[in-house]
């Protein structure tokens, strides 16, 4: 299957190896160690790594003192001029920490190839956390859509299945930029809902009647709140008043449907 990848998006991140709560090794340290053995000098190693002498000397410094065993050693003039070189310690932790690089940028690599589920999760998360005074709020994809002079009548399909519709203005439609296939949102205040028992629907002008099963019914003594499972992870809630509620005889478990006006749901996108 071809993976897709998000334009723009790109997958990066400096990878650090911390000891006893402190930086202890990272790519520019590493890269200064690898100067070392390979230049046989901390001013030399500096210079060619783009540091200043000082830098890297408290750098050389930092890391034998977090290290358990040195990580260089100091040789004194001879016939071979003297100079600083890793130990083998010190070469043990470059190609520990090179082969550990490697994986973690292959793992950015694969997250990359799947920037679409991620992004997927993102927009999710982004639903999650959204937060509104609107008790329902749905997640949808528009399933219809028709202009009628200034009005739009857009139709979602939820993932439980039902059908939500709604009616705004046409200048709605076309400010919101809506297209059949696109995400979009259902908004619904817990005020806007009427309830009606499985066994009494009623021929209403109401564009919208979910049907499922009460889940939840919590009054006090003057209002109540009904809970309707319609399915796909999907409920909704309904504040009707406490006289109500109990007009309706409903009980956790039973059928019941949820009845809502095209007028009072708003649409809403990312």
């Amino acid at each position: 299957m071809e993976m897709k990848t998000v334009p723009g998006v790109e997958f990066a991140a400096p990878l650090w190896l911390n000891k006893n709560r402190k930086a202890f090794l990272e790519s520019r340290r590493i890269e200064l160690l690898e100067k070392i053995e390979e230049c046989g000098s901390i001013s030399k190693a500096a210079k060619a790594a783009g540091m200043s002498y000082k830098g890297a000397w408290d750098a050389v410094n930092s890391m034998n003192n977090l290290a358990d065993k040195p990580l260089t050693v100091n040789m004194a003039g001879g016939r071979s001029g003297g100079g600083t070189f890793l130990t083998d310690e010190g070469r043990a932790l470059v190609q520990m920490f090179r082969m550990v690089e490697s994986e973690h940028s292959r793992a950015l690599l694969n997250i990359g190839k799947n920037a679409a589920d991620y992004e997927r999760t993102l927009s999710l998360m982004r639903r999650i956390s959204m937060r509104i005074s609107a008790k329902n709020v749905f997640y949808g994809v528009v399933h219809n859509i028709r202009i009628e002079n200034l009005l739009g009548e857009v139709c979602l399909e939820l993932k439980s299945g039902h059908r939500i519709t709604s009616v705004i203005t046409a200048e709605s439609v076309e400010s919101l930029g809506l297209l059949v296939g696109e995400d979009a949102y259902a908004v619904i205040k817990a005020s806007s809902v009427m309830i009606s028992t499985a066994d009494d629907r009623m021929r209403i002008s109401a564009g919208n009647q979910l049907c499922g099963r009460v889940v939840s019914i919590r009054t006090d003594a003057v209002m109540g709140e009904v809970i309707i499972d319609i399915g796909g992870g999907d409920t909704v809630a309904a504040t009707i008043t406490a006289g109500g509620a109990q007009d309706l005889g409903l009980g956790e478990g039973d059928e019941a449907c949820a009845i809502i006006d095209a007028s009072n749901v708003i649409i809403g996108i990312e």
